[in-house]
């Protein structure tokens, strides 16, 4: 039975009430009913047709829980008000004995009987006898009690009593009488589809050829076998081997992937809607009680509409609790609401209806909207019926402006027609004249900013943490009532437990404040803890280390297994932004570091930057979509793990007694560079310092000095030497940031190898360039051979370089591709020349060591 329910109902309310509601539950099941409803026993029924056996198992590899499905057969009588169930469940394992070795049906007393016809347990082909009326227990089932809903429904239990494995157990039963409120209208939702294996599946829909009724069919579903006998038409639905379906926590509440046969009587949503509007008038001519608080409402409204709509919304929304008594056809019957306004209490039918009343005694105009806050805008995926819907809300037209408002709501900010609804996409508005589902547009998004603060005095003082959240629009409708239910105590209490995951030390510093601004609907808490032990001692290094997590962004992400084959809900619409700051005495020297990922259905931003005295990491999320489609599971299961493993984690450290200053320098690769660097000083002047064998010098006036093209050699070698140089300093290749960038993905061991490779490179770029530099501006006779060798190990560099990028992303790769090109032009230029060139060949003849020189000419000194 589809009812209405209000889907927006908070979890505080739960806790406040359901104590209340057990009261009331055995009130009802006693005082309302008089006697408790009884099981019948009965033969079949003669309209119900029998089926032919069909003994195949399912295979042994889809059997879960211990049991599968032989047989399960629906009949629908549409003109007897009557629906036949026929099952057969097969116990395969012990599993099976505790998962299905009792029969629970559920029926309301108010208009259906129940009537079993069978219960037998076969045991090696041979049949056990069990239908007996004293084995049931008749038990009121409020499945929706912990949401304020009563609904009278009662489930008939029958505990089986020695079963055992290979037992087959086969009952059937009938439920005659449907809800009077549809008057006579068929509709319902036949499923094909379980979540536990069906060997042979069939329903069939029997009723008048002259009923006009409405098919739709979702997902994987047999084609209907239609035939006609007696003026009577059945819709014969026939399966085997039918799979198990598996739902998924995390899929959105409007995916199914169940095989799926909805019926319906109604023809158009203008059908709906007449039918829903004869059954649910709103109160024109208002007495008593509700009377005397309208004319209080306008007397104190004056003239402005906005003033009273919005009186008229707190009214309902806050002095008319959530309860809803939805017995027989009450269960889309709204009450009267003058009586609703009296006992304080309704369901969502109930106020809404109390709402539109009340503001159409003030010239407002207003309707019901019927929604359904499972399916969204997906409702319009449904062919008309009055079972498309489980919630009610209201539009009205004040001064012009469409508002729309969910009266089942409470806590809600802002002022006249400011006011926030849910995203319930699609709903139809009970208009007379109204035959289409209408959009609602969104509103606006409310939003959370979170700022944890900690202050580091000294190395022995508690971390003060402070933690300023936040709360606009929604979140703040949410919070306000979240504080209202649980009080400060609790909440503290809550807060302090979370916290307490994260930090073995930490306690409360003081109370929360609460900065509620209601006309604007902002709401803002500020926390403060003292946190022991943050700074971590490392017990080989001597240093003091902390690691920061932006758990507020990453408890919004939702977990995605391998096994993942549904959409992903996502908290939508969500906008958050949260910043973590560290005060640290001495300062902080860190390279800004920045992240981005764009999808079309989220989006993620991370900045870290610091100034001063300050660490400021700034991470922005945002949902675009409720869901994750499957196609995007994939790429979503990669960011969500490198969100975890590299954007959302920080790491720092330093020594107290070196200027309090964090530390985040690889040491290490620190300490290898400086011992490349100082082996290639030596390999340079061990290098110039060979002597040049069997050649002497003769200075004279065929000596060329350095000129032309030489001049340009010079240059590029200085500036190679201060650009590398640069480069070292400038690209943190000695960052303990840039050695962590890719932890925990494929790519950390190639990224760390190009950064020593990059480091290296460039380390001995920078001193063959100051070298040839040097070779040059003294004319060496080594020169043209080493400066070759220069320009072909530039080459060869920049080729590795671009290799090993290339095998981690294309954006490093790019990078890397100009200084390749770059030094390919270089060495086809230059080596040709410095092999071919005569002035080359005559400026750089000077040898080594000087003690092989040689003059001539007049000006030479005498030996």
């Amino acid at each position: 039975m589809f009812i209405f329910i209000a889907g927006m109902q908070r979890f505080f309310k739960i806790v406040f009430g359901f104590s209340l509601c057990l009261v009331f539950l055995f009130w009802c099941s006693g005082a309302a009913f008089g006697n408790a409803p009884v099981v019948h026993i009965s033969a079949k029924p003669a309209w119900a047709g029998n089926l032919k056996p069909y003994n195949q198992r399912p295979s042994a590899r889809t059997i879960e829980r211990g049991f599968y499905y032989a047989l399960i057969e629906q009949q629908l009588q549409v003109e007897k008000q009557a629906d036949y169930n026929h099952v057969i469940r097969e116990i395969v394992s012990e599993t099976g004995i505790q998962n299905a070795s009792q029969i629970s049906v559920s029926f309301d007393p108010a208009y259906e009987r129940l009537d079993f016809h069978d219960i037998t347990v076969w045991r090696n082909g041979k049949p056990l006898n069990r239908l007996k009326a004293s084995s049931f227990k008749v038990l009121a089932d409020e499945q929706d009690l912990s949401n304020f809903i009563y609904q009278g429904s009662f489930s008939a239990l029958c505990i089986l009593d020695d079963i055992r494995k290979g037992d087959r157990i086969e009952y059937s039963y009938t439920i005659t009488g449907r809800n009077p409120i549809l008057n006579g209208r068929f509709c319902g939702d036949l499923y094909f589809q379980w979540g536990t294996p069906i060997a042979h599946h069939y329903i069939a829909l029997i009723a008048l050829s002259t009923r006009k009724l409405n098919f739709k069919t979702f997902n994987t579903v047999p084609k209907p076998l239609v035939t006609r006998d007696g003026g009577l038409t059945t819709y014969a639905y026939e399966g085997f081997q039918i799979p198990p379906a598996h739902d998924d926590n995390t899929q959105p509440s409007w995916y199914n992937e169940r095989g799926l046969i909805q019926v319906s009587e109604f023809s158009t949503w203008a059908d709906v809607v007449n039918w829903a509007l004869s059954i649910n008038p709103p109160s024109l001519n208002i007495k008593g009680e509700l009377a005397a608080r309208i004319a209080q409402l306008k007397k104190d409204a004056g003239n402005s509409k906005e003033k009273y709509f919005r009186a008229a919304v707190r009214t309902v929304q806050q002095e008319v609790r959530y309860m809803g008594i939805e017995i027989g056809e009450y269960s889309h019957r709204a009450n009267n609401p003058e009586k609703v306004f009296k006992q304080r209490y309704g369901d969502c039918k109930d106020k809404s209806l109390l709402l539109v009343s009340m503001l159409k005694a003030n010239g407002i105009d207003a309707q019901m909207v019927l929604v359904n806050a499972d399916l969204n805008e997906h409702v319009e995926q449904y062919i008309p019926t009055a079972y498309a819907f489980n919630h009610a809300v209201v539009t009205a037209n004040v001064n012009g402006k469409q508002v729309w408002v969910d009266a089942t709501m409470d806590n809600q900010g802002g002022e006249g027609t400011d006011i926030y609804f849910p995203r319930y996409g699609k709903g139809l508005v009970l208009k007379a004249g109204n035959d289409a589902l209408t959009t609602i547009p969104p509103s606006k998004n409310g939003m959370i900013t979170c700022e944890d603060v900690y202050t580091i005095k000294d190395v022995k003082s508690p971390v003060l943490f402070t933690v300023t959240t936040v709360y606009s629009g929604d979140e703040a409708d949410y919070v306000r009532g979240r504080l209202e239910s649980s009080g400060i105590n609790e909440t503290e209490k809550n807060y302090l437990d979370y916290y307490s995951k994260i930090y073995n030390k930490i306690e409360a510093r003081d109370s929360i404040q609460v900065k509620d601004d209601i006309s604007k609907n902002i709401l803002t808490t500020i926390e403060t803890y003292k946190v022991g032990d943050f700074l971590k001692k490392d017990s080989a290094s001597g240093k003091l280390n902390a690691d920061l997590f932006a758990n507020f962004i990453n408890n919004q992400l939702p977990s995605i297994t391998g096994r993942t084959k549904t959409p992903v809900a996502l908290t939508y619409p969500y906008n958050a932004a949260y910043t973590i700051k560290v005060v640290l005495p001495g300062g902080w020297d860190i390279s800004e570091d920045h992240d981005a990922i764009n999808r079309d259905y989220y989006r993620y931003e991370s900045n870290f930057t610091s100034a001063g005295d300050t660490l400021k990491l700034n991470y922005k999320l945002a949902f675009l979509k409720d869901n994750v489609p499957v196609n995007k599971l994939d790429e979503f299961r990669a960011d969500v793990k490198k969100l975890n493993n590299t954007s959302l984690g920080y790491s720092f450290s330093y020594t107290p007694d070196k200027a309090n200053r964090p530390s985040t320098i690889n040491n290490t690769l620190v300490a290898f560079a400086v011992v490349v660097a100082f082996g290639l000083i030596l390999l340079a002047v061990w290098l110039y310092q060979r002597e040049t064998p069997g050649i002497v010098f003769a200075y004279g006036s065929t000596f060329v000095p350095i000129g032309g093209w030489l001049i340009l050699v010079a240059l590029g070698l200085a500036g190679t030497t201060l650009i590398t140089a640069s480069r070292i300093i400038s690209v943190d290749y000695f960052s303990l940031h840039s050695w962590n960038l890719y932890h925990n993905t494929r790519y950390a061991f190639s990224f760390r190898i190009l950064l020593v490779v990059e480091m290296l490179g460039n380390l001995v770029l920078m001193a063959y360039a100051l070298f040839c530099l040097v070779l040059l501006l003294n004319k060496r006779d080594i020169l043209p051979t080493f400066i070759t060798g220069y320009f072909v190990f530039g080459f060869v560099f920049f080729l590795a370089d671009y290799i090993l990028a290339a095998g981690i992303s294309s954006k490093l790769a790019g990078s890397a591709l100009n200084p390749l090109i770059r030094s390919v032009i270089v060495a086809a230029i230059w080596i040709p020349y410095f092999r071919r060139s005569s002035r080359v060949q005559e400026t750089f003849i000077v040898p080594h060591p000087p003690y092989n020189y040689s003059y001539e000419g007049p000006e030479s000194p005498q030996a």
